[in-house]
């Protein structure tokens, strides 16, 4: 009889500590990381934006608005999270002005400070540029009638200020999904008077960003 519960009384135990020993390796291994929820929050180092931009502008014939279509690219540093500084290059034509057969074609090269809203997939951002661009095309290069001398290409100050919205498409792709600025332009103007040679147009950009680094 002694024998026969000793025997039991080791069964049990063996069965007891073949069922603690998954228990204790479960304890033992950490759980599953949980999925990278921080990922709209990394903030890169440098972001560089390709695409396509439409401008407004009544560059030359004063009163008489026209559109430009053409190409904008810029390289973004950021120092923090939020503020960083911005070059932008753009090139813009049209082949038709003011429906004159005429044509103008536009370069600019600003550079100055953006503040950008991170955190989520969508990151909203304000910038203002200062710098210059060039004027050329027929519109400046030939007479524009009655005898007169063509105004000839020349170069001006540019402003630029305006917000726009990223879509965080990828780790280190985003799509701009639009942004919009006032563009002041100082060229020479065919018309006379105290305010004749300045420019207020607008610019309209979209296209996809690179973001390399990470801060």
């Amino acid at each position: 009889m002694r024998r026969a519960l000793q025997t039991i009384a080791f069964g049990l135990a063996a069965f007891l500590a073949l069922g603690a020993a998954p228990c204790g390796r479960a304890q033992a291994t950490p759980p599953a990381p949980a999925p990278d929820d921080h990922a709209d929050r990394v903030v890169p180092k440098i972001e560089i934006f390709a695409g396509y931009s439409y401008m407004n502008a009544n560059i030359v014939i004063a009163g008489t608005r026209f559109n430009l279509n053409g190409a904008s690219g810029s390289v973004a540093y950021n120092f923090t999270n939020w503020l960083g500084v911005v070059g932008d290059f753009g090139v813009y034509g049209q082949s038709n002005v003011a429906s004159q057969s005429r044509s103008l074609i536009l370069s600019s090269y600003q550079f100055g400070p953006r503040v950008s809203w991170r955190g989520h997939k969508l990151v909203p951002f304000a910038q203002a540029l200062f710098g210059a661009g060039h004027a050329t095309g027929t519109l400046y290069t030939t007479s524009l009638g009655n005898g007169a001398a063509p105004l000839g290409a020349n170069s001006g100050f540019m402003l630029t200020a305006g917000a726009g919205v990223d879509y965080k498409f990828k780790p280190r792709i985003n799509i701009r999904i639009i942004q919009t600025e006032y563009l002041y332009s100082q060229f020479l103007n065919a018309v006379t008077g105290p305010n004749s040679n300045h420019q207020n147009n607008l610019r309209i950009s979209t296209g996809v960003v690179f973001s390399f680094g990470k801060r």
